[in-house]
Parts: structure tokens; C-alpha cells; sequence
């Protein structure tokens, strides 16, 4: 019998690259999600520094936290964005390492199945070869007769 080949060997190493890349991804978005988590921090920090410091006067006060302010909610924007791409690129990690699993389970299956077979024949090659000699040893008198003569 053939040695086992899993007949679907391309597909299954064109999902292993496709996780890959999906979970480069991941990696990508999770530390653009830190940097701007880090970065809505320094704002919201700079925003409350703002706040916080009284100024010459009342306009520049305001003006500078309504800048102060703008890069606030610019930065959790950003943030909201990042994290959003976070999800999607683990939705997209999950669904290929899954195409994955099934594809390794399929290919395990097959494998169980090839090397079942494989016993199989062999069990009947035995079969075959011990009922031949038995056939034979009979036909010829039996053991005991060949060893009278």
C-alpha cells in the first residue's frame, strides 16, 4: 500500500500562511491599540494639567482647553478605532485558525484511517500466507507424514 499522503496538504499550508498573517495582524493592531490607549492618556493628562492651571486670561484659559479638549476626544477616537481593529483582526484570527483545526482533524482522521488500512492488508497477508501453508502441509500428508519419511 502507498505510504499516507494527506490529499489536501496544499490547502492546509495555504491556511497555516493565511493564520500567519492573520495573526501578525492581531499583533499589529494590539500594539497600535496600546500606543493610542498611551496616547489618550497623555492627552486626557494634559487636558486635566489645562484645566487645572490658571492662565493670563480668560481667553487664552478657554482657548487652551478647548485645544486641550479637541485632542482629548481626537485621541478617543482614535482609541475607539484601534480597539475596533483589535476585534476585527481576532475575528479574523479565530475564523483562520479554525479553517486550520478542521483541516489538521481531517488530515489526523485520514491518517488513523490510512495506517488502519495498512493493518488491514498486512493482517490479510498473514491470513493468506498461513492458510497456504496449512494447504499445503495438508496436502502433502501433514506435518507427521513428512516427518516419517
Amino acid at each position: 500500500m502507498k505510504r499516507y499522503e494527506f490529499s489536501l496538504e496544499t490547502v492546509l499550508r495555504a491556511r497555516r500562511a493565511q493564520e500567519s498573517v492573520a495573526r501578525a495582524d492581531l499583533l499589529r493592531a494590539n500594539i497600535n491599540a496600546a500606543a493610542a490607549q498611551a496616547a489618550e492618556g497623555r492627552r486626557r493628562l494634559h487636558y486635566e494639567d489645562v484645566i487645572a492651571t490658571d492662565g493670563p486670561s480668560f481667553m487664552v484659559r478657554r482657548e487652551l482647553s478647548e485645544l486641550a479638549a479637541g485632542a482629548l476626544i481626537g485621541a478617543r477616537g482614535a482609541l475607539a478605532e484601534a480597539r475596533a481593529a483589535v476585534t476585527t483582526a481576532m475575528k479574523g484570527y479565530v475564523e483562520a485558525a479554525r479553517s486550520v483545526s478542521v483541516l489538521e482533524k481531517l488530515d489526523e482522521r485520514q491518517s488513523q484511517e490510512h495506517a488502519i488500512a495498512v493493518q488491514r492488508e498486512a493482517n490479510n497477508m498473514v491470513d493468506e500466507l498461513v492458510t497456504s501453508r496449512y494447504g499445503r502441509q495438508h496436502r502433502q500428508g501433514g506435518p507427521r507424514a513428512q516427518a516419517e519419511r
